[in-house]
């Protein structure tokens, strides 16, 4: 009993941490890999995790025939990410720790053969250590061990420091086409949003399901996506231009053209009173955008109140047929106005 015990410390609140784990030093050069059908599936990953993944996977190194526990310190990625104040990263972490495990991907593995897999299989949090314990998922191991063709690799440090979740992720899909020259990768709209996770549907209580539609507007997708992480991929080793595709007056395709050594057209900035949103004022977002409120409506909503607050009163319209005199609800819209004006004083 006693040996046992020798191989572990006791860590805070009571976990067990193994007194042989070794945190890697993760380094700035250190390479990133996945296939090319990871990559090309659909993603939900917020910057955090995003960050989390890229750290996890400059560990495994080219020789690795199974997984192991990686053990990798928050202050690493603080510096690499070259944050000037990295204190909330740790809180932020121990956030996301959980909703990493969570997370299922899905990705085309052969003609009419789709598959879903979690990313990792096993993530623990030693708050007192400040370090991160991360196991892939045994199904994985095709995607992420071993790789010798249709693979993308980049350094750890031109994709770790990205703010972005749609940044993260636009910059790997384009290192897929990286050349010593340059090269260009062509979307369509729907693909394009498929991979970002823009679309998608969640799974509620009682069996009931609420579909979400993010940025559903391509003049959406080109100022809070597109423009954003032009303009923080402009830093790496992949600058891009960008080219809308149309079939007729709709946008059905988007063109990457990637600039190595040119010089890029410069796009305006995204106005400082209409900030990014983050992935989960997004959601709110998107589902405030089905009672036709208009932008500065939502965004007034999204400051006055909570978004636990916001998805209740969502929840609240869309489960409500009849007013309080039995009446049907014919005016949806006129309904959610009222609602919402009493609940976060909209004009």
């Amino acid at each position: 009993m006693d040996d046992q015990l020798s191989m572990f410390s006791l860590g805070p609140e009571g976990i067990m941490v193994p007194a042989d784990a070794t945190p890697i030093s993760l380094r700035g050069d250190a390479q990133v890999a996945l296939s090319n059908f990871l990559l090309n599936g659909q993603f939900r990953l917020n910057y955090i995790e995003w960050r989390l993944f890229f750290a996890m996977l400059s560990c495994i190194e080219e020789a690795d025939i199974e997984f192991k526990d990686y053990f990798i310190r928050v202050q690493d990625i603080i510096e690499l990410a070259d944050l000037k104040s990295g204190s909330h990263l740790y809180e932020e972490v121990s956030k996301n720790i959980k909703s990493l495990m969570s997370h299922v991907v899905e990705w085309e593995e052969g003609p009419n053969t789709t598959r879903y897999a979690h990313l990792v299989t096993d993530a623990t949090y030693y708050k007192k250590q400040g370090i991160v314990k991360i196991t892939p998922h045994p199904d994985m191991k095709p995607h992420l061990l071993q790789l010798r063709k249709e693979f993308t690799q980049a350094q750890l440090k031109q994709c770790i420091r990205f703010s972005s979740t749609y940044t993260s992720r636009i910059y790997m899909l384009l290192k897929q086409f990286d050349s010593p020259k340059a090269g260009y990768r062509i979307m369509s709209v729907t693909e394009f949003r498929f991979k970002l996770g823009l679309d998608y549907t969640e799974k509620l209580s009682k069996g009931k399901e609420v579909e979400y539609h993010l940025y559903p507007k391509y003049s959406d997708i080109r100022r809070w996506v597109l423009i954003p992480a032009q303009q923080e991929i402009a830093k790496t080793d992949i600058p891009f231009e960008f080219t809308p595709i149309k079939t007729g007056r709709k946008v059905t395709a988007i063109k990457f053209t990637l600039t190595k050594g040119k010089k890029l057209r410069t796009t305006p900035a995204v106005p400082p009173e209409a900030e990014q949103l983050t992935e989960r004022q997004a959601m709110a977002y998107a589902r405030m955008a089905k009672f036709r409120f208009t932008d500065h409506q939502i965004r007034k909503i999204l400051q006055n109140g909570s978004l636990t607050d916001i998805h209740k009163a969502c929840y609240e319209v869309e489960n409500t047929n009849y007013n309080k005199l039995g009446h049907p609800i014919e005016n949806k819209t006129a309904y959610a106005y009222g609602i919402f004006k009493k609940k976060f004083g909209l004009d």
